[in-house]
């Protein structure tokens, strides 16, 4: 299937029906007043929420942040990343990892990291095929900046 054109940009409060019904399809059942709630993060300076949408409609979101930890230099890492069911396949993950990658780079951090639950049919394929190397066993992807 060739990608779909979809707009990347960032969320709004606007986005709040859409955004709880693809928690859901991530696995993480929302009620659109508590995404309401949550969407206080779009004021976190080293947090983003990118959506994509197509023809006038959310199809997915990616949430990235910047991890400071005293192990490791700031890294990027997504805290959720989901396509619509139906919208799998094409493209759409891969133009919102593409668009939370720049972000990374654009506060100076060289790698992105992902964590994706052993169930997720698909990811395990998807990361690696995009550019991502697994890092440990637990499955954390490694994306290069």
């Amino acid at each position: 299937m060739s990608p779909v054109r979809a707009l990347v940009r960032k969320a709004t409060t606007a986005d709040a029906d859409a955004l709880a019904g693809l928690c859901d399809e991530l696995g993480y059942a929302s009620t659109v007043s508590q995404v309401r709630d949550r969407l206080s993060l779009l004021d976190d300076l080293e947090r983003t929420l990118l959506v994509a949408e197509v023809e006038g409609g959310l199809v997915g979101f990616v949430d990235v942040h910047v991890q400071r930890v005293v192990e490791a230099d700031p890294y990027a890492e997504v805290g959720g990343l989901v396509v619509k069911a139906g919208r799998r396949g094409e493209g759409l993950g891969t133009a919102m990892l593409a668009a939370a990658a720049e972000w990374g780079r654009g506060r100076g951090l060289t790698v992105m990291w992902i964590r994706a639950n052993l169930t997720r049919e698909g990811v395990h394929d998807f990361y690696p095929a995009v550019g991502c190397r697994r890092v440990k066993d637990q499955r954390v992807y490694e994306y290069p900046l």
